[in-house]
């Protein structure tokens, strides 16, 4: 729904979604409510970060959180082989 709301969706997928909205009255008024507090918030947040954690099903922000414990995995094993701290955090 919410990237219906930001028209991230393909042509087919927004009609699908339109659609099941017409058909299901309870995911249109949570869609109504969806889109009201979006227009409650005026300006949408810009910039790299904000489109990482915007909501969108929750692949993006999976990914984006799994890459950063990913990239903490990595340097704490590569710490381990070198015998000494990357980062002197503790």
């Amino acid at each position: 729904m919410f990237d219906l709301i930001d028209d991230k969706l393909s042509e087919a997928l927004r009609k699908e979604m339109e659609s099941h909205l017409d058909e299901c009255p309870s995911c249109a008024q949570r869609f109504a409510k969806m889109k009201d507090r979006e227009a409650e918030r005026g300006e949408k947040g810009t910039g790299l970060f904000w489109y990482m954690l915007a909501p969108s099903g929750g692949f993006k922000r999976f990914f984006f959180v799994g890459a950063i414990f990913t990239f903490i995995l990595v340097m704490a094993l590569i710490s381990v082989q070198l015998k000494k701290p990357l980062f002197d955090f503790f």
